[in-house]
């Protein structure tokens, strides 16, 4: 099998993000010669020990599928949703699992590790594990992350009417945290 056959069949079945398991159960080849083929062709990028995907494939369905269960949040979110102006330099992730920064096609990854209860609030889009608005904002309070841009977010959200106030707030309470709740109150001034 040729790198671009091998290619052609991953991205026919919707995998740009993969592993060499996946890829011989796909193509029934040896494991050996799979990672075999995915280290000598240049059509591949290895993210980390045993997960790759295909080149050109987008940094943020990269960053959503490196650890599970995850998905894009804080300034990455404030960004893909186009609620600030700032085009951010890090993609930040949050999952329930440790796992430390990495680079991937020039783009740094960074990942917030939360306690499992907080994983909810996201939904999949083009393949993008991706918070909700609102759950980006109640992520940003509980982490303290990206604060600076919540009240431009939280504006512009409003005014192009793509924030639900009170899913908002039920998020925050659901934090377990009474400082994250407050916070959110005050910042949609009830």
């Amino acid at each position: 099998m040729k790198s671009y056959e091998l290619e052609d069949e991953l991205r026919l079945n919707g995998l740009s993000v993969f592993t060499p398991k996946d890829v011989a159960r796909l193509t029934l080849k040896p494991i050996n010669y799979i990672y075999l083929l995915l280290h000598k062709s240049k059509r591949f990028i290895r993210i980390e020990n045993g997960l790759y995907c295909l080149k050109g494939t987008d940094p943020l369905a990269v960053a959503s599928s490196i650890a599970t269960p995850s998905y894009i949040s804080l300034i990455s979110a404030f960004s893909y949703y186009k609620l600030i102006d700032q085009v951010p330099r890090v993609i930040k992730v949050v999952t329930s699992k440790r796992h430390k920064q990495i680079e991937v096609m020039g783009t740094r990854i960074e990942f917030k590790s939360v306690k499992r209860s907080m994983l909810y609030g996201y939904r999949r889009d083009h393949g993008i594990a991706i918070a909700e608005i609102e759950k980006a904002v109640v992520d940003s309070l509980y982490l303290l992350e990206d604060t600076q841009y919540l009240n431009e977010v939280i504006g512009n959200a409003i005014s192009s009417n793509s924030f639900d106030t009170n899913k908002f707030l039920d998020y925050a309470k659901m934090t377990g945290k009474s400082t994250v709740y407050k916070r959110a109150k005050s910042l949609v001034k009830i």
